[in-house]
């Protein structure tokens, strides 16, 4: 279970410990089905249910039998979301929830402020909702855009400079948005199948996030370096770090030192399952 799940399974047994019916919370639902997708759960057991459950709130059904073409969630603020993303409530899907929905609600969390997506999750007029979704939505393209250009001066270094002859990527982009770095190490990872650390430009020091491909420990091949770091976490295939300006170049120097990859370690591998 994501964060969300967790959270509506306690509000399920503080109801049933205060005997009220357990069911007045399934409106609830929707919620959690948005944030399974969001946080990338795998959809089987118990998530399969909620994110089923959840988008037949999203898009429910007439009694005939038709889809009804606009949304008919109880949330003012969802509804209006999705209103202002273009979608057909008729036929949303994990897709929609992954790729546009989500994104919007996380832009405000990631350039502005988190409270603008709760503020329209919990608007009571349609008229305040429209608003607030209409925000929401430039919030995400305004991030789409700051993605792309962050992409693409990456891919320019790479291209052009002696980074490319690395094998682990360092890109110091002291211009990008420090909440973007991990969308943007993720870009660029899957053009070159390579280990990225995006870097940027934070209040003190450096800040960056990394993704990593299956042959690439990013978390032990950090802790390799921690004297060049200021802070660092994550796991195999993915981290982040902090560290002083000046250690930028020696951290590219020291990880591509120590790194044990070789070039069959960088061929692209597709996994299928049938």
């Amino acid at each position: 279970l994501c964060g969300a799940g967790v959270a509506y399974k306690v509000i399920e047994a503080l109801f049933g410990a205060c005997g009220k019916d357990i069911e007045d919370v399934d409106y609830l639902m929707e919620n959690v089905a948005i944030a399974t997708v969001g946080d990338v759960m795998d959809l089987v057991g118990e998530n399969r249910i909620f994110v089923k459950q959840g988008l037949e709130m999203l898009k429910r059904t007439n009694n005939l039998g038709l889809r009804a073409l606009i949304a008919t969630t109880k949330n003012t603020g969802l509804r209006a979301l999705i209103e202002a993303c273009e979608l057909d409530a008729a036929h949303l899907s994990a897709y929609h929830i992954g790729f546009v929905i989500g994104p919007c609600l996380n832009a405000s969390g990631r350039l502005d402020t988190a409270k603008r997506a709760l503020e329209l999750l919990c608007a009571k007029t349609k008229k305040e909702a429209d608003i607030l979704a209409g925000d929401l939505k430039a919030l995400n393209d305004n991030r789409k855009d700051m993605t792309a250009s962050a992409v693409e001066e990456a891919v320019k270094q790479v291209e052009e400079t002696r980074l490319g002859e690395d094998k682990v990527l360092v890109i110091y982009l002291p211009d990008c948005h420090e909440s973007l770095a991990g969308i943007v190490a993720g870009r660029v990872r899957e053009r070159y199948n390579r280990p990225v650390f995006i870097l940027t430009k934070a209040e003190e020091g450096v800040k960056g996030s990394g993704r990593s491909i299956e042959s690439y420990h990013m978390y032990e091949e950090l802790n390799k370096c921690k004297s060049l770091l200021t802070k660092f976490g994550g796991h195999k295939l993915a981290a982040g770090l902090s560290l002083e300006e000046e250690n930028v170049d020696r951290l590219r120097e020291t990880l591509n030192e120590l790194s044990l990859l070789t070039q069959e370690d960088l061929i692209p591998k597709i996994s299928i399952d049938m």
